[in-house]
Parts: C-alpha cells; sequence; structure tokens
C-alpha cells in the first residue's frame, strides 16, 4: 500500500498530532466504561485518533461523467486515468505516492494482489474479456512519483447515482448521463456497464462509501447545480455523521470550455474572438454562493477547463505543429467553423481551413474547441511550445485550484482530518442518545463527559476560526485591501503554517525578528478591527486575524511552550493561555 504518512509537515505537527490523538485514546476509554452500548462511540474515537498519522484522503466526487478522471489527470500532469466519451471508471483508484510505480488490487474479501503498473486501466476501466474481472475489486491503488500527491493520497470514484433509487429499464438515467448521450453513446456505455460485470449500484454505492471515508472532497458539477448534483450534495457532503463541512469540501464547476463559444442570446452580443468562459463561469458560481444552502456545503467553488488542463499537458510535437498550420486561418474565419465542432471535427474540406479533418478531430479531442482558439491565439502572439502549455494550463483553472489544493488541504491536512474525526465521532454520540431515548431509558452519563472533552478540544483549535475567515475570503465578502488579504492569507496559515511563515519572514528568522513582526502584526489588524466603516463580515475576518496575531505573539514571547492542538497556534502550556492585547 505504501507510506500513507506526509511529506513537510507544518511546524509543531508531531507534537500536535499527539496531543490531539491522547485526547481521543482518554475519551475512548472513557466511552469502554459503558460496554456493548458505547462501543460504537469508541470505536469512532480510536479511529478518530489512529487516522491523524496517515495522509489525508482527498476524493474526486459528483456524478459520473462530470470530468472527474480528466480533472484527476489535469491535476496530476500525465494520463493516469481513462478518459473519452465511452470511458467510465468502474472501480474506485486511489493514488499515492511512491518512488516507483506499482498496482495493488484490494478485493471485497480483504484479500490483495500487487500488479504491474500497466495493469492499472484494465482494473479501474471496462471489462472488454467479460470475464467480470472487476466484480470482486474493492479498491484499486497505484503508487507513482507525483510531486502533488507527497501531501494527500487523491481517490477517483466512479459516480454517484440517484439517489431515489434506480429503474433497471434505464441504468444510464439512474447514474445522471442521460443528458449528454445520443442513443449510439448511450447503447455503448450500457454494453460496456454491463460487459464490466458492475452493476449501476454497485458503481453508486462504492462511490458514496468512498467520499463518506475520505477527510476532503472535490465535488463537480457540470456547468450548473442540477437537481441531481444538489441532491448528491446534500445526501453525501451534508449529513450531520458523515464528516464534511465547508472548508473540507470544494466545488468544481467543471467543463467550463463547453460554454464557449457565447450563445446568440446573451446580452450585448459579445465577440467570441475575445468572450471567456472561465469570467463567466466566475458569474454563475457567485450567483450560487448567494445561496445559503451552497455556502453551508463548500469551501469555495472553483471554475475549472480539466480537458484543456490535461490536454495542455498532454499535446504531443505534431499537434503543436498542427495547432501552428491552423492558426495562419484568419481568427474571424477560424471561430466561425468552430462555431459547430461537430462540422469542424468531422468535414472533409472547410472553406478557409487547410488543415485535413483527421487532424482537426484529434485537436478537438485533446483541447477542445475553445481550446483550439486560445492555442492559435498564443501561437499568433508568438508562443513558444513551454509558453502554449502553460498559457493554456493557466487559462484551464487547474493551476489555480492544484494551488488552492495545495494550500488548503496540504497545510491543514492534520486540522481536516482532525475535525473529520471529531465530527464522525459526534455523529456517534447523536446515535447514541437517538437509540437511548427510543429504548426509553437515560443516555449514559459518560456520554457527557466525552461530549463536553470535545468541545473543549474544539475550542482550543484556533484553526476552526481561521478556516472560516479564508472561506469568507475566497467567497468574496471581506471589503479589505489587496495587501491586508495577502497578510490575511499569510496569517491564516495558506501560505505556510510555519512561524515565519505566517509572519512572512524567512525561514531562518531570528527570535527578535519574529517578535517585531508578531508585535506589529498585532498592532495593524488591532487598529483595523477599529475602523468603523467595516461590514460585519470584515470586522469578524479582522477580528480573527488579530486573535490569530496574538498567539503566534505567544508562541514567540515563549519558544518552549510545545504547539497546541492541529491546526492551532496557541501555546499547549497553561502560562499561555491568556491573549495579549495591544496598548
Amino acid at each position: 500500500m505504501g507510506d500513507t504518512r506526509v511529506e513537510g509537515r507544518a511546524e509543531g505537527a508531531e507534537d500536535e498530532i499527539a496531543a490531539a490523538a491522547g485526547t481521543l485514546l482518554t475519551c475512548a476509554d472513557t466511552a469502554d466504561g459503558g460496554g456493548a452500548e458505547t462501543e460504537p462511540l469508541a470505536r469512532a474515537l480510536r479511529d478518530a485518533a489512529g487516522g491523524l498519522e496517515d495522509a489525508l484522503r482527498l476524493a474526486v466526487a459528483g456524478q459520473i461523467k462530470r470530468g472527474k478522471s480528466t480533472l484527476v489527470n489535469a491535476l496530476l500532469g500525465e494520463r493516469v486515468a481513462l478518459t473519452g466519451q465511452l470511458e467510465l471508471t468502474y472501480t474506485v483508484s486511489e493514488l499515492y505516492y511512491a518512488e516507483d510505480r506499482i498496482v495493488t488490487v484490494r478485493h471485497r474479501d480483504g484479500s490483495a494482489r500487487t500488479l504491474p503498473a500497466e495493469e492499472f486501466r484494465r482494473m479501474t476501466g471496462r471489462d472488454e474479456t467479460g470475464t467480470g474481472v472487476l466484480d470482486d475489486v474493492a479498491r484499486v491503488e497505484y503508487g507513482i512519483p507525483n510531486r502533488l500527491l507527497r501531501s494527500f493520497r487523491l481517490a477517483d470514484t466512479p459516480g454517484l447515482g440517484s439517489v431515489h433509487g434506480v429503474d433497471s429499464q434505464n441504468t444510464l438515467d439512474f447514474l445522471g448521463i442521460s443528458a449528454f448521450a445520443g442513443d449510439a453513446d448511450r447503447e455503448a456505455l450500457e454494453a460496456a456497464l454491463a460487459a464490466s460485470g458492475r452493476t449501476p449500484q454497485d458503481v453508486h454505492s462504492d462511490s458514496a462509501r468512498e467520499i463518506r471515508e475520505a477527510e476532503a472532497v472535490l465535488y463537480l458539477f457540470d456547468r450548473g447545480l442540477h437537481e441531481r448534483d444538489r441532491v448528491g450534495v446534500r445526501e453525501f457532503l451534508g449529513g450531520a455523521d458523515h464528516g464534511h463541512t465547508p472548508f473540507s469540501a470544494f466545488g468544481v464547476l467543471s467543463r467550463v470550455d463547453q460554454l464557449w463559444p457565447p450563445g446568440p442570446d446573451l446580452p450585448g452580443d459579445p465577440d467570441p474572438l475575445t468572450w471567456d468562459p472561465m469570467a463567466e463561469s466566475e458569474k454563475i458560481i457567485e450567483r450560487y454562493l448567494e445561496r445559503p444552502e451552497v455556502r453551508s456545503l463548500f469551501f469555495t467553488i472553483v471554475p475549472v477547463s480539466g480537458l484543456l488542463g490535461e490536454g495542455a499537458r498532454l499535446l504531443e510535437a505534431e499537434e503543436i505543429d498542427h495547432l501552428d498550420d491552423l492558426r495562419k486561418t484568419e481568427p474571424p474565419i477560424l471561430v466561425r467553423r468552430l462555431r459547430d465542432a461537430g462540422r469542424f471535427a468531422r468535414a472533409e474540406a472547410l472553406p478557409g481551413v487547410a488543415l485535413p479533418a483527421a487532424r482537426r478531430r484529434a485537436l478537438v479531442d485533446r483541447l477542445g474547441i475553445w481550446g483550439i482558439h486560445l492555442a492559435c491565439g498564443l501561437l499568433r502572439d508568438g508562443a513558444d511550445e513551454e509558453r502554449l502549455r502553460q498559457g493554456l494550463v493557466e487559462a484551464s483553472g487547474v493551476s489555480r485550484l492544484r494551488d488552492m489544493i495545495g494550500r488548503h488541504f496540504g497545510n491543514r491536512y492534520t486540522l481536516i482530518k482532525l475535525d473529520h474525526g471529531l465530527r464522525r465521532a459526534e455523529g456517534a454520540l447523536a446515535r447514541l442518545r437517538l437509540d437511548s431515548a427510543n429504548a426509553g431509558h437515560a443516555v449514559p452519563a459518560l456520554a457527557a463527559t466525552v461530549a463536553a472533552e470535545l468541545e473543549r478540544l474544539r475550542a482550543r483549535v484556533s484553526g476552526f476560526a481561521e478556516l472560516d475567515v479564508l472561506a469568507a475570503h475566497y467567497r468574496g465578502e471581506l471589503r479589505l485591501s489587496q495587501d491586508e488579504t495577502a497578510q490575511l492569507r499569510r496569517i491564516t496559515g495558506e501560505d505556510g503554517t510555519s512561524l515565519p511563515s505566517r509572519l512572512g519572514l524567512p525561514a531562518g528568522a531570528t527570535p527578535q525578528e519574529l517578535r517585531t513582526a508578531a508585535l506589529a502584526a498585532v498592532h495593524a489588524w488591532s487598529f483595523r478591527e477599529q475602523d468603523p466603516t467595516l461590514d460585519r463580515a470584515s470586522v469578524q475576518a479582522v477580528r480573527a486575524v488579530r486573535r490569530s496575531c496574538e498567539r503566534l505573539l505567544h508562541r514567540v514571547q515563549d519558544p518552549t511552550d510545545r504547539p497546541g492542538p492541529p491546526g492551532s497556534t496557541e501555546p499547549a502550556t497553561a502560562a499561555a493561555a491568556g491573549e495579549v492585547r495591544a496598548p
């Protein structure tokens, strides 16, 4: 399975993990006193403690055919997962860092076997042999030497179906892919699903289990939150005992490239030569985040074109040559031809376009029509191969998403894992109380003891308040200057969780330099907090940042103090428990 521990933990993380695990195990010992009735609670607490040592598991989730595997490939910068119109991922795959590529297949009976790396796609895609080779496969783990996986394990899920059940006569409707598939495609997909040895319910159940077990989720929806997506989000991210909160879940508005070219019904008759589907997607996201039910589920929502991000990294030299030929077409003519993607890809001859149909079709498959439009523009501006790839990746939104994942999940993996474990334990507590009420007897007294201890643990973790501030920032709710926003992100650990990183100093900063920077930050944010023009959200954010600065100052003033719980900037000693106020 490979080493599951995370490289590059935040400063003091080992001590933080030990402190939190100790509290959870003490609570588990307390829960043992209730016998069989409280055994599920004790088990949840021990699972939470044990899981803190492992790498954070990030699941890529959503309805089938929302671009999950394409996004995985784009994030990794290599083609690992199967993608394509008639390709489906049938088995949960979990990718982790390993120096040498290796595949481990875990079966439902608990057994496992190791296979060569080239077997990965066969064990996760359609079964061409019809032998049912995937029937008893629970998960396929793939170790690869990819830098992104040094911080967490990445799970690619097959996809969620309708939570309302399945009509056996229409399996693709259950899996949520009828809207895009033509009759021929539907028949091919149904045949492929049948050949895989997997039922729609199997695919759905495996995905749902993976989401519930993962500590963090990227949830993809295509162009908009359709009813299936809304129900899926509420069902699998919003449950009280599933362990997911807004700061452990990113929404991803996928396939943004399909918004281009702009439709004739858009106001202002936008020019497709300059119209940006990413900017239009940001408007869509802004409207979604105005809804309280959406804000309660996602830390933020990011627009992405996984196809463009994947294709930019996988472009072959010959394809770049074909793009260079295509960019010689007059831009208005090329845009007119790209408006009809089907004809552009298949017509034997296109007026004004010299590139043969087979090469055009290959470029559409690789980049999509918006990607072709962008690539030709970059080449007209003199981009070489490196600048072309970089420009396309940036335009796809994948770089931004990868950066946010690294900062948010990578810098806070322990905090997120702790919160996930606490929520599962709190869910077990709620079930214990409900079961006691249904049975007509009192809730075991130890439940109140455990609940109080978990509440105290939460109160000591200042990182939870910092994440609320960052969520407000990413939703665009804060009215702060550009410099203040940069400081807010740095102080709350978005750019690194060590003391020097939070204070904007180099790693070798002296204690005096750290103290001077921390004291200046306390003064600056205390002064800002008194600004009567600040709106309520900004005041709350400024107050939280000021308190974080005070805690940083405490740690600088007494370097012998060991850090508090994961995600906390508080010291562990009682002497440093108070707050320092600016004079």
